[in-house]
């Protein structure tokens, strides 16, 4: 007992009262000024806001490259990206529809080979007609390819075929009058259409058919003999719609 009252009677300097005082009384204005400092949780909603929008703005950012290099020519900087568009393209058609997919690229360098003339892009003029070269004998490649893998054609694909041939002889031809010069052989071209043409006049020979469409056949086998095969396919197509 005699202990404890002594506890009880210690009493604390009175310069230790001070710094005890002064310390509780500043511990709640630390507090207080911790409080209003921003921490860096407070930076996260700013944070998710720009990382809800990045793949809005990566796709965009995407498109606009997209449509921009679909403007370009051989021998821009950005021409591959648009040949790499255009390859995977044709690596998701089938068989059959390569030809006229192929054909219609041919005609797209056919385009970009005017609009090189026409602004007189003398330095793209080799790239352009070395493209076109390329697409051409694709294009030939996928045709005699399509003659071997199948025994008759669809009308639709036969008449897109037919298209896209008569298109790229009329522009190939009014190119090489503003050029003034050869920007490549069709000789594969009509070779192949040659056999396409056979296959199709030895596959209606089976079949029976109308006045109508006897006429015709006898029409696309005359322009067969007369090497006037685009025509000969023509012939062929107004059979198949009779």
């Amino acid at each position: 007992m005699r202990q404890l009252k002594e506890l009880c009677d210690i009493k604390p300097r009175q310069d230790w009262v001070i710094l005890a005082k002064n310390r509780i009384l500043a511990e709640p204005t630390e507090a207080l000024a911790k409080a209003d400092k921003p921490g860096l949780l407070s930076f996260f909603p700013l944070f998710r806001y720009k990382l809800a929008f990045a793949p809005i703005i990566s796709v965009l950012v995407v498109i606009g490259l997209f449509g921009f290099t679909q403007k370009t020519v051989p021998g821009d900087t950005l021409f591959s990206v648009k040949k790499m568009t255009e390859t995977a393209q044709v690596a998701f058609t089938s068989n059959i529809e390569k030809p006229k997919t192929q054909l219609k690229l041919a005609n797209k360098r056919l385009d970009e080979l005017s609009r090189i003339a026409q602004a007189n892009q003398v330095r793209s003029l080799d790239p352009a007609i070395k493209e076109f070269q390329t697409s051409m004998a694709q294009a030939v490649q996928d045709l005699v390819a399509m003659n071997t893998s199948v025994t008759s054609s669809d009308a639709l694909i036969l008449q897109e075929i037919a298209i896209e041939t008569q298109k790229l002889e009329e522009n190939k031809q009014k190119i090489e009058t503003v050029l003034g010069v050869v920007i490549g052989d069709t000789g594969a071209l009509e070779n192949a259409l040659a056999k396409l043409v056979e296959r199709e006049l030895k596959d209606l020979e089976e079949r029976s058919l109308t006045e109508q469409q006897s006429q015709f056949f006898e029409e696309a086998r005359l322009a067969y003999l007369e090497g006037d095969y685009l025509e000969a396919l023509v012939k062929i197509l107004l059979l198949s719609n009779q």
